[in-house]
């Protein structure tokens, strides 16, 4: 199978808040992993795939948090509930920020790998 993506993936159980663009109203949640290129995170709502949404993300091991906006690639509903799982590229991010994020995914990746070798 040839992996598709730009960017290594890594878990991450991030605090989100987001909303689309067009409404006012923040939510939360907790994301599943993280690259340079977006993010993947369980929503409560049917969210349209091409949806824009303001994104904050807040890294507590670095600790990092920073705003960023997103568009949504893919959606699916999960096997349980009302809950939807989404895929957000990242359409608008600093380069400080990419530089941070670069670092604190290479970071979490040595770690894993080194806990790997431990085992």
């Amino acid at each position: 199978m040839n992996e598709k993506r730009k960017f290594i993936r890594i878990l991450e159980s991030a605090e989100i808040s987001y909303r689309l663009i067009s409404k006012l109203k923040l939510k939360g949640t907790l994301s599943k992993d993280i690259s340079k290129g977006g993010l993947r995170f369980t929503v409560r709502e049917f969210v349209p795939k091409d949806s824009t949404l303001k994104i904050k993300i807040n890294l507590k091991k670095i600790p990092l948090s920073f705003e960023t906006t997103g568009k949504v690639k893919w959606i699916r509903r999960m096997p349980a509930g009302e809950r939807f799982e989404i895929g957000v590229e990242f359409v608008e991010i600093t380069r400080g920020v990419l530089i941070h994020l670069d670092q604190y995914i290479k970071t979490l990746q040595v770690s894993k790998e080194a806990a790997k070798t431990e085992d």
